[in-house]
């Protein structure tokens, strides 16, 4: 049975948990490529986003310039009138100054609302770089950092090279009237959006107190404004939570999955041995009952053959031949009626007929019945007097099998000195039916076992001194559960065992 039951196991193993291994495995190395992928998805994204307030922050700049870029002269009044239009709509610009690069003269200089001291120039380097750009047909603006202000230099292009512009602008009026209103239109109410000093690591703006979360951010740098670091995340969770989260919660699918099939693998195999452990157990009842047959039927036949040869020369021996003969047959229908009982029981087709019995006379006409194997097996058995009624709803039939199978067990299983007590208990809603023996007992831990179907007792050489198919407690339990009642033991080993019929009492 062990090498069967490895090889189905090993079987199981190859057809189910093997490629079912190799699912989840799967599927674990597709979850963390898949979140792999939704990272740099929206790594990209949010980037994207950056990338996006930067460039607007660069259409805004290129507004400006484009504003005074003009083929008018620095000191006329039509300049005068571009440049106050571009204060009047643009706060943050400071100042707009125009410089003659050949002479390294100032042209001209505007102010928006206050006069202040502006003596830086352009460097060398940028306006050679800048020249660079305008013979490529490329407008490019550079920006400096002059005290809390903001410097942007570009040549203006009909001055082909000759003239730069310098643009004054103050960096948290250009933030709040220029960047906030995109940055607030971008993050809505997905997400924080915040600029920092990237030194100091100071927020100098937010969209919403986002607490210190400062390792989530996707940072990137602006590009007009020097020093400072535009940050992004998600509002609700950031993006390692939810990545998180999701492969937890997949994760635990999986795992409930192979659980699921590891539980199923262990269901199977156990009722694989259950199946097998039944199947050895019907062979050993064919064994039992065959064997419980035979003995009958060859005394039957070895005695009817010695009276048919008239073998016997006394009265006396004929007397005792035909006894035998007939206690044999006893026992020979009682085996055949057990078996017929439990097959019909399960495939419930015993019809059983209740009727109101009253216990205190039935018990004793039934012990009477089986009076002739009780002094014949030499058992001295009583019935205790009960002068109280102890009325019942029974199947007189199945009551009469349920008894001769208790009083014969008692039989087999009682010592040298056989005895039998049955009597009546009186309970509150119950009548209990108690045959105590003082036989050998059952151990603990075998009580729990006996009453299910082809089950027997085989410690020691207990299964070859006593022989029984293994139905008689198993058809006790089904019929006492018919009556709505319950079948119960006490015992311990050596001193007997005392199994008690409960059933309900009938008003």
């Amino acid at each position: 049975m062990v090498r069967t039951l490895a090889k189905i196991s090993l079987v199981l193993l190859v057809i189910v948990a093997l490629p079912m291994s190799f699912y989840l495995v799967r599927e674990f190395s597709a979850l963390s490529k898949n979140e792999e992928m939704v990272e740099r998805v929206f790594s990209t994204q949010l980037e994207s986003i950056l990338y996006s307030i930067n460039q607007y922050s660069e259409n805004v700049v290129q507004q400006w310039s484009l504003s005074v870029d003009q083929p008018v002269e620095p000191q006329s009044e039509l300049m005068e009138g571009l440049v106050d239009n571009l204060f009047q709509y643009n706060a943050a610009v400071q100042a707009v100054r125009f410089i003659d690069l050949e002479s390294k003269q100032q042209e001209a200089i505007y102010f928006n609302d206050s006069i202040f001291e502006l003596s830086v120039w352009p460097d060398e380097e940028q306006v050679e770089q800048l020249q660079a750009y305008l013979e490529s047909s490329y407008q490019q603006i550079r920006v400096d950092v002059w005290h809390e202000s903001l410097l942007l230099y570009f040549l203006p292009r009909n001055g082909q090279g000759k003239q730069a512009c310098q643009l004054v602008v103050e960096p948290s009026t250009f933030l709040m009237r220029n960047l906030s209103p995109i940055i607030q239109k971008v993050a809505q109410d997905l997400f924080y959006v915040s600029i920092t000093d990237s030194i100091s690591g100071q927020t100098i703006y937010t969209t919403g107190d986002e607490g210190d979360l400062s390792d989530s951010w996707s940072k990137a740098s602006m590009w007009y404004l020097p020093g400072y670091e535009l940050g992004i995340r998600l509002k609700s969770k950031t993006l390692e939570e939810l990545a998180s989260e999701r492969s937890q919660r997949d994760n635990y699918l999986l795992m409930a999955i192979g659980l699921m099939v590891v539980i199923g693998f262990i269901f199977v195999l156990v009722n694989i041995r259950k199946e097998m452990k039944l199947a050895e157990i019907k062979s050993e009842f064919v064994s039992n009952v065959s064997h419980e047959i035979r003995t009958p039927l060859a005394l039957i036949s070895m005695y009817a053959e010695t009276l048919l040869l008239k073998r016997v020369k006394t009265e006396e021996k004929q007397t005792e031949y035909l006894k035998t003969i007939q206690q044999e047959s006893f026992r020979l229908t009682g085996i055949v009626n057990r078996i017929l009982n439990f097959s019909r029981l399960e495939k419930n087709r015993i019809k059983y007929r209740f009727e109101k019995i009253d216990l205190r006379e039935a018990i004793p006409e039934v012990v009477g019945t089986f009076r002739t194997h009780l002094d014949a097996a030499g058992v001295d058995c009583c019935c205790e007097e009960n002068k109280e009624e102890a009325w019942v709803m029974a199947d007189w039939e199945s009551l009469k099998t349920m008894l001769n199978n208790l009083l014969d067990n008692a039989i087999k299983y009682s010592g040298s000195e056989k005895k039998i007590r049955v009597r009546l208990e009186h309970k509150p809603k119950q009548v209990w039916v108690e045959v105590e023996d003082n036989g050998i007992g059952i151990a603990s831990k075998n009580q729990k076992y006996v009453f299910d179907q082809f089950y027997r007792v085989t410690d020691g050489d207990l299964a070859h001194q006593a022989k029984g198919s293994g139905l008689g407690l198993n058809l006790v339990k089904r019929m006492m559960k018919a009556h709505g009642g319950s079948v119960a033991v006490r015992s311990r080993l050596g001193e007997g065992s005392t199994f008690v019929l409960k059933f309900p009492r009938k008003k």
